[in-house]
């Protein structure tokens, strides 16, 4: 009696470029409510807090897109989804979504970051200076409210990404309510990461108020990630095969332990603040690889493990290297032009 059908091993459709885009795209609109956060709280957090968030959000919103298109397969289609709309899909909705936030986000960033570029002394000042557009000012308050509606935006952009996962009911790993839910808690991770490494290369101390702050965030951020994880792992699925559940419980448990260290690194995070920013960083990168790769290497109508590996052209190791060098590109670039004076100076 035959009660196995053996079939040849299936591809990868969801390719390397997609954990690219979760990851990135997170960090912007982790970043997005860190810096409304860091702006509602006025003198208790440094410039350099404000400074850091707003270059992460900016950067990330911009290399985010540019990895969604090279996912793609071939990025002259994206028209598609303006040409052909298709109200019933997530993706189509994205494709609506994405180019909103990205704009604040640049918009948000852009009205943190003028005063600075106003009183730049970098070579070419005087070409740099004309990007702040004048010597108007804003106020707090508008400045809060720009935040607070690319926050919102940015709410819309963890929606759709959570939703067009987690309606693929050919994949029950994916078809569980976690985790849309987990690729938002664990979001602000990359956002720390990447903010710690941003204050670094400004060169720039963070106050015992921002450290607060990006500890209670990295605290709740692992934690939660942590017990959304468990509970997706073992989460009882008659539709998966004993051998797909063990595999991931096995996959599952470099991320589980990189979660575990960061929510103990964040007691000491001014100290351990490139070490937790590696932490941070793998932690996210982690977690999206397990949920959007390995979910895939998990046979869905045979049985048995489809293997995988990490090609070398762009469609692997040369393109996670080529989004995670321009990511570190555009910010030695702009933290060359924003020089982080004294709070009382700057404010």
């Amino acid at each position: 009696m035959i009660s196995e059908i053996l079939v040849t091993p299936q591809a990868v459709a969801w390719l390397p470029w997609a954990v690219q885009y979760f990851f990135y795209i997170g960090s912007a609109y982790g970043a997005a409510l860190l810096l409304w956060l860091a702006l509602r709280g006025g003198e208790r957090y440094s410039v350099t807090l404000v400074h850091s968030l707003a270059l992460v959000l900016l950067i990330s919103a911009i290399v985010g897109p540019l990895a969604l298109t090279a996912d793609l397969h071939q990025p002259g289609r994206a028209w598609h989804f303006f040409a052909y709309l298709t109200p019933g899909s997530w993706m189509s909705r994205g494709a609506l979504l994405l180019p909103i936030f990205s704009a604040l986000a640049v918009v948000t960033a852009w009205l943190c970051l003028r005063p600075a570029l106003l009183t730049t002394t970098v070579r070419g000042a005087r070409f740099w200076r004309c990007l702040a557009l004048g010597q108007w000012q804003i106020s707090p308050t508008a400045l809060r409210r720009c935040a607070l509606l690319t926050l919102l935006s940015g709410a819309s952009i963890a929606l759709y990404t959570g939703s067009e996962v987690w309606v693929l009911a050919a994949r029950p790993l994916w078809h569980q309510w976690m985790l849309p839910w987990l690729w938002l808690c664990s979001a602000p991770l990359a956002s720390v990461g990447l903010g710690l490494l941003i204050a670094g290369l400004l060169g720039q101390r963070l106050t015992a108020g921002d450290g607060r702050l990006l500890r209670l965030t990295l605290w709740i951020s692992a934690l939660s990630s942590l017990i959304l994880l468990a509970l997706w792992l073992y989460w009882p699925l008659a539709s998966v095969t004993q051998v797909g559940r063990h595999f991931m419980r096995f996959q599952a448990w470099p991320t589980l332990s990189l979660l575990a260290m960061t929510l103990l690194a964040a007691t000491w995070l001014l100290r351990l603040r490139w070490l937790l920013a590696i932490l941070t960083l793998a932690s996210a990168a982690a977690l999206r690889w397990l949920t959007l790769i390995d979910v895939q290497r998990v046979a869905r109508y045979d049985a048995g493990i489809y293997p995988y590996s990490v090609p070398a052209d762009s469609e692997g190791w040369l393109g996670i290297a080529a989004m995670a060098g321009l990511w570190i590109c555009l910010a030695a670039l702009l933290t060359e032009l924003i020089e982080t004076r004294s709070d009382a100076a700057e404010r």
